[in-house]
This record gives C-alpha cells, structure tokens and sequence, in this order.
C-alpha cells in the first residue's frame, strides 16, 4: 500500500470516528479537528506542544490564526458534548471518564488519535503495518 493511500485511509477512518463521536462537518472545527488527529496519529510527540506543533502549522495552512484554529476545534466539541452527550461519552466511555466535563482539545485529540489506532490495527492490517 503506497504512502499516500495510506494517509486516504487514515482520513478516512479519521473522518468516520468523527462522525460517529457526532461532530459535523459544517463546522470548520472538524476539519481542523481531523487533520489535528492525522498530525497526532503520525507523530505522538506533536501533543506535548500542540499550539506551536499542531495548530501552527494547521493555521499556516489553512491562512488562519492559531487561535481560530484552537477556537474552532473547542466550539465544535462544546457543540457536540453539548447536544450528543450520551452519544458521546458512550463512545469515548472505554477511554474517557469524566463525562460531566467535555476533554480539552489536547485531551479530544490524543482520544480519537487512540480510537484510530485501534480502528486501524483491528480493521486494516495494512496500514497499521506500513505506517
């Protein structure tokens, strides 16, 4: 499996937790949301910084701030902890404990970065082996 169809697979899957979690994608926090996951699941280190290693580099390509882009991913989980709550937390509820506060943006990303990864190693051997 070539690199590149690697990385469409990973969006994919990337996109699908997403949706199943219940953000949408009329929000512009969802793409940035997906592609913060997709900076996350190549390279873990990337969360120890995530202002100056993800949103920077998300904002430079999006010609945004850094802080629309924090803004955006933190209204869209707000929207959807707010309205799919149980939905959810019955997702994330292997993973994510504390389910009357919603996770940090941090915290959301390395939590779907981790649903990916299983995705991955469950589903499609192939990618899990080749990246």
């Amino acid at each position: 499996m070539s690199t590149k169809s690697k990385s469409n697979a990973i969006d994919i899957i990337i996109t699908k937790a997403l949706l199943q979690l219940g953000f949408s994608p009329a929000n512009n926090g969802f793409y940035f949301l997906r592609d913060a996951v997709k900076v996350a699941y190549f390279d873990e280190e990337t969360l120890t910084l995530v202002t100056k290693l993800i949103y920077a580099p998300l904002a430079k390509e999006y010609k945004t701030s850094s802080d629309n882009i924090e803004k955006s991913i933190r209204k869209a989980a707000e929207t959807v902890w707010t309205k799919n709550s149980n939905q959810t937390i019955a997702v994330l509820n292997y993973i994510y404990t504390f389910s009357e506060h919603r996770p940090e943006n941090k915290e959301l990303i390395s939590l779907i970065c981790n649903i990916v990864k299983q995705a991955v190693n469950i589903f499609d051997t192939d990618i899990g082996e080749g990246i």
